[in-house]
């Protein structure tokens, strides 16, 4: 059965900056701080580190940076869905500019999640793409400029508006997030009062010294 997301919900992507016992820290860090919230909080984190953080986290939807729809059997280099299954993992990131897939890989996907049971978020880079991906009817669509990734630079409510039209006009049920530069608790809150469901941090906590306080002050934005 598919895990329940609550909006607001807030994804924190480290990417490929940690690994091992500062990526499984920082998770064991925004579970503590979470343990309270009633917003939805997803840990993403390569697929190598999913099992232990599963396993030391209680409060988060684990999940996947990419996965693979093709199912068991030949190939190299997959992040099968059936194994992040297998080890409790909720939740998968798909299409990202930094791992983008094919279209017939990105539809094979989605679909084998929602048999799974696993959260979909899949992402858009423009308002046309993001309508295109919406007749998929992944739980969440990621919502980003590719140039506003890790500049600090937000979307503008243009954007933010065409494409929260374009997907609910195609399906009503889809999540949206939008991204790409946030760095504080009132962009947090200024998403949220344009209509979005949710957003997330990625590089900018990995390069501050007071994780903590950093993430009690953005999550402070979901409130």
């Amino acid at each position: 059965m598919t895990q329940k997301v609550r909006s607001p919900f807030f994804t924190v992507s480290p990417k490929a900056y940690l690994y091992g016992e500062e990526l499984l820290n920082l998770a064991k860090l925004v579970d503590k701080i979470v343990k309270d919230s009633s917003a939805t909080f997803f840990f993403v984190a390569p697929a190598i580190d999913l099992p232990t953080i599963v396993k030391n986290t209680k409060n988060l939807i684990v999940t996947a940076q990419t996965a693979d729809g093709f199912g068991p059997g030949r190939g190299m280099g997959r992040t099968l869905l059936e194994s992040l299954k297998y080890y409790g993992v909720g939740a998968t990131f798909m299409n990202h500019m930094e791992c983008p897939m094919e279209f017939r890989e990105l539809v094979l996907s989605v679909k084998r999640a929602k048999e799974l049971g696993i959260i979909t978020i899949v992402c858009a880079d423009t308002e046309k793409e993001a309508e295109i991906l919406a007749h998929m009817h992944p739980d969440i669509i990621l919502c980003e400029p590719y140039n506003l990734i890790s500049t600090g630079q937000t979307s503008d409510e243009s954007y933010i508006a065409k494409t929260i039209d374009a997907i609910k006009k195609v399906d009503e049920d889809i999540l949206i997030m939008e991204g790409a530069g946030i760095t504080c608790g009132d962009d947090v809150r200024r998403l949220i009062s344009l209509g979005v469901d949710g957003t997330g941090i990625s590089s900018v906590l990995t390069k501050n010294e007071d994780r903590e306080s950093l993430l009690k002050e953005i999550f402070s934005g979901l409130e």
